[in-house]
């Protein structure tokens, strides 16, 4: 693509000393103490840098104790590489006992330490994505990776270069691209990829904003020019996440507090529709709403898919209010991507980009990990691989299969996350009973839970287990998987929610993970 036009948007920090977050955090109401702060001379402290994560401070970092598995001696490790300062809860039971290593560094005790953090960070970084970077946030139980990457294949084209995206597939800046671990990055992580999106001239950064972000405030201190809400079902309801329905559906709310416009899927259920409108009403300058249902702002004329291609004719309005009905070609299969077209179309135009960069940018729009086809064409077997990963995806996913194999042998590989989102163990396992006729039940994040606990649990709701096989390696259980297939013929595999990313959590820690798709290549070329 050329390269876009440079603005002088470019920016340099004001390095702050610690009275100044002093000060804001007290203005913000979030500040307890202050103490060890010798006579507050050390208040005068240059800030240099800020980190939750001992191992990355240096001389001048003012370093956040956070986490509920906090320990006084990463403090001690942040001191000896030079931290300036720390914040930590004021209510910390280890604090008190930190009486010594508090004397050498002012430390500020705080109300909300997650608030704290994004107050602390967008104070450091001088709010510099409120000059110039507009913000585009999806929400949505499924569906955000590849509306995020529809919309910034538009947005691409429009401005003549990659602009910014932070997706549960990788995060870009302008500069530099990375894996990404969290949907939605931690606060600073996440406050950094907008600094540099800033420094790098990008006029958008597009993102994915999850339940989890929402409701720990790590989005807290962002503005969002247009923001997406994709739908809603029951997923994430665990301890470790959201404790009911109630509190994951009112944390993905938020997103509206914090827009300029809204963009509404309209064929959400009732019961979630009427409170999402009525909540961008009363927040959002703007409501926008999209899909198949009549009387939407921008709505499904027509819908065709082809092989790995969609047929989209939708109406709209431009900002005239004057009626426009445009084909659209999506470069995805899959007729559920129709509903995420066309929020991505919704928000485009909202955003006033010409139809023409529209249509250019989802004709050409590529979703790693997203209905990726791979085919043994001798034995009549084709491999989907997709990240599908909760009850929404998997049910869209399959009534592809059946529509389009209705003849075929289906497999069905997957793995359920550790210590979390447990009601998708039940779902998964009975979806898979219903829909498929072989089963290899792996890995999936499993975290510190082990992971042979895991899928058993999925495997008491598969009422066919001689079905079923568990095989917890991932490597081998794609292996296992693809050899039975070859071995039938005439079958399609579904290998589901490793189609992208590039780590996993295990009980050792975060560990570099190959894709599904990394692993057909693989056995694609060895049965070559």
């Amino acid at each position: 693509m050329p390269s876009a036009r440079k603005t002088e948007r470019r920016t340099v920090m004001e390095v702050k000393m610690i009275r100044e977050y002093v000060s804001m955090l007290e203005k913000e109401g979030l500040l307890d103490f202050v103490i060890g702060a010798d006579g507050h001379k050390k208040l005068e402290a240059s800030v240099k840098d800020i980190s939750y994560n001992s191992m990355l401070c240096g001389e001048g970092t003012l370093f956040i104790c956070k986490g509920a598995n906090f320990k006084a001696e990463y403090l001690e490790d942040a001191l000896k590489k030079g931290a300036c300062g720390c914040v930590a809860d004021s209510k910390a039971p280890w604090l008190l006992q930190q009486k010594d290593i508090l004397k050498e560094i002012p430390c500020l005790g705080v109300k909300d330490i997650r608030r704290a953090i994004s107050k602390i960070s967008s104070l450091y970084f001088d709010r510099s994505w409120d000059k110039g970077l507009k913000l585009v946030g999806l929400t949505g139980t499924k569906g955000k990776s590849t509306t995020a990457t529809m919309i910034k294949s538009i947005l691409d084209v429009h401005c003549g270069r990659e602009t910014g995206f932070s997706s549960g597939i990788y995060n870009y800046d302008g500069e530099s691209r990375e894996k990404s671990v969290l949907t939605t990055p931690e606060t600073i992580e996440l406050h950094r990829i907008l600094d540099g999106c800033v420094k790098n001239n990008c006029q958008y950064l597009v993102m994915e904003v999850s339940s989890q972000a929402l409701k720990y405030d790590r989005t807290l201190d962002l503005n969002y020019e247009v923001c997406g809400f994709l739908n809603i079902s029951e997923d994430h309801i665990s301890d470790a996440e959201h404790r009911d329905m109630e509190d994951y559906f009112t944390s993905k709310l938020k997103i509206l507090d914090q827009s300029k416009v809204a963009c509404i899927n309209a064929d959400m259920s009732p019961e979630y529709f009427d409170r999402v409108i009525k909540r961008a009403g009363e927040k959002c300058q703007k409501v926008v709403t999209c899909g198949f249902r009549e009387g939407a702002d921008i709505r499904a004329a027509a819908l065709r898919e082809m092989p790995g291609k969609l047929l989209l004719r939708a109406t709209f309005k431009d900002e005239a209010e004057e009626v426009y009905e445009e084909e659209f070609t999506v470069n995805i299969g899959g007729t559920y991507n129709a509903s995420n077209a066309l929020m991505a179309i919704a928000v485009a135009v909202t955003l006033g980009i010409p139809v023409s960069d529209i249509k250019r940018g989802l004709e050409i729009v590529k979703v790693p990990g997203r209905m990726e086809l791979y085919t043994i064409p001798e034995k009549s077997v084709d491999i989907i691989v997709d990240y599908a990963h909760n009850k929404m995806s998997y049910e869209a996913l399959f009534d592809y299969v059946h529509k389009h194999y209705p003849d075929r042998k289906v497999g069905f590989l997957f793995g359920c996350v550790g210590e979390k989102a447990f009601n998708r163990r039940k779902e998964a396992g009975e979806i898979a009973e219903k829909n498929a006729d072989f089963v290899v039940i792996t890995e999936l994040d499993p975290g510190k839970e082990d992971i042979n606990k895991i899928c058993s649990e999925v495997l008491e709701h598969i009422e066919h287990k001689e079905k079923a096989r568990i095989i917890t390696d991932r490597d081998r259980a794609v292996e296992a998987a693809l050899k039975t297939a070859d071995e039938l013929g005439n079958c399609v595999v579904v290998l589901a929610g490793c189609g992208t990313g590039g780590h996993i959590k295990r009980r050792e820690g975060l560990m570099e993970f190959a894709t599904d798709g990394e692993r057909v290549q693989k056995y694609l070329a060895e049965r070559l």
